[in-house]
């Protein structure tokens, strides 16, 4: 169902659609939490921040507020690290694949982006890294494994959970 929506061969209420996301990460959670007591490290691409940006960018078009789609992720696993790959809509639109899915439009993109710096500003910077990622390869990876390095080197330490006792921020 959620694929289809992205490739736009189905609509959906934009409010069912971020719901839909949101309960897909909260099926998930427990198998994270399991993995993560296990000594299992997780990398994902994309996660609740990923839900809350593509929502929220729809307001002011559709009562889809910043807290409105945040409030079903809080609570869920949070990230030891997210790195926010950067790269300017004109130079993704450069890429192959770039306009296959239905946020892949130039002014779309640009809402979304700072809807990201909003959360990146309340996560924080030393869990919220952005990478230039319209560097070449080689410096992207470089830049990210400068910054996951570390974060391997402590992986005991307990799950701590998005937005946890900040439900009011803003």
């Amino acid at each position: 169902m959620i694929d289809a929506y992205l490739r736009s061969e189905s609509d959906l209420d934009d409010h069912a659609i971020h719901l839909l996301f949101s309960a897909n990460r909260w099926e998930l959670a427990p198998k994270i939490e399991a993995l993560l007591a296990s000594g299992t490290t997780i990398v994902a691409d994309r996660y609740a921040f990923s839900g809350i940006a593509f929502s929220a960018q729809k307001s002011p078009h559709l009562d889809l507020t910043f807290e409105w789609c945040r409030a079903p992720e809080i609570g869920l696993p949070a990230p030891d690290l997210t790195l926010f790959l950067d790269v300017k809509p004109e130079i993704a639109m450069q890429r192959g694949g770039y306009g296959e899915e239905r946020y892949e439009k130039q002014e779309v993109q640009t809402r979304v982006r700072q809807v990201f710096e909003r959360i990146g500003e309340e996560i924080g910077a030393d869990r919220w890294v952005v990478i230039d990622a319209g560097q070449g390869r080689d410096k992207v990876g470089d830049d990210i494994w400068n910054r996951v390095v570390p974060v391997l080197r402590d992986t005991h330490k307990p799950v701590t959970r998005l937005w946890h006792g900040q439900e009011e921020l803003r």
